[in-house]
């Protein structure tokens, strides 16, 4: 049987740290899949294309990319089109976030939350829409998180505000682009463990633990694998969904 991503290009970004984005471009390249591995950090970028390549023996391609610039992203997909074919698959995973109190919020870093979360999806979605609709379709999932819908405080207003405006862009490229066999779904993350949000605050795994029905934090791998199933062709009729993966967490309100 044919990988399931074999003979598509599959672009990730902020896929060189440890956790999911990573994990996500190795599940690409198990697959089958050319894999564009992009993010803001030059040397580890290489670093972890290269070593994907070598671990799954695939193709794998190494871009610094910061999703807010957006001339930057144009190059890098112009590129990419070039030496490796039209990107079919992309998973918007850059994200930042700056825990504070709303009474006291640095407004510089209000923007950064918002241009790295919100208007970078936007930056790369909108940058790869016309190629996908030219190549017959494609499929993009962003990552999102179940605090956009939980008002879980202020001090994670911006972050909340910024994944909520991505699930609302989430349905409408789902519904624009469904015309052109462009699918669009997001994955909304509970509480994961190895991401910089837990490492930074370990005793939240604790104190949240109670409020999770399966009784226990998420992995890269659950993520890993919600976005790989909404990429391929095994969800050849979802569009337009935001899929919680919290281990049921998403009802604690």
């Amino acid at each position: 049987m044919e990988p399931e991503f074999a003979g598509r290009v599959a672009l990730v970004t902020g896929a060189a740290g440890d956790g999911i984005g990573q994990g996500i471009a190795r599940r690409f390249a198990a697959g089958g899949a050319t894999v564009i591995v992009t993010d803001s950090h030059e040397r580890r970028t290489q670093q972890v294309a290269e070593a994907i390549g070598r671990d799954h023996d695939a193709t794998v391609a190494g871009y610094p990319m910061d999703v807010t610039d957006r001339a930057r992203v144009a190059e890098v997909l112009d590129e990419v089109g070039r030496k490796y074919g039209t990107v079919r698959i992309l998973v918007n995973n850059a994200a930042w976030n700056v825990l504070g109190d709303i009474f006291e919020y640095d407004f510089a870093d209000w923007d950064r939350v918002i241009d790295v979360d919100l208007t970078g999806p936007f930056n790369t979605t909108r940058l790869a829409l016309p190629g996908m609709r030219e190549a017959g379709g494609g499929a993009i999932v962003n990552i999102s998180s179940i605090g956009a819908d939980l008002a879980a405080g202020s001090g994670e207003l911006p972050y909340a505000v910024a994944k909520g405006g991505l699930n609302t862009m989430t349905r409408q490229i789902a519904r624009v682009g469904g015309p052109h066999n462009i699918r669009c779904n997001a994955v909304a993350l509970g509480l994961v463990t190895g991401t910089r949000f837990t490492d930074i605050r370990p005793q939240l795994i604790e104190r949240v633990l109670p409020d999770i029905p399966l009784g226990r934090a998420g992995t890269a791998d659950d993520v890993v694998e919600a976005a790989a199933f909404l990429a391929s062709e095994r969800a050849a009729f979802i569009t337009g969904e935001i899929l919680n993966v919290s281990g049921g967490f998403y009802m604690r309100n």
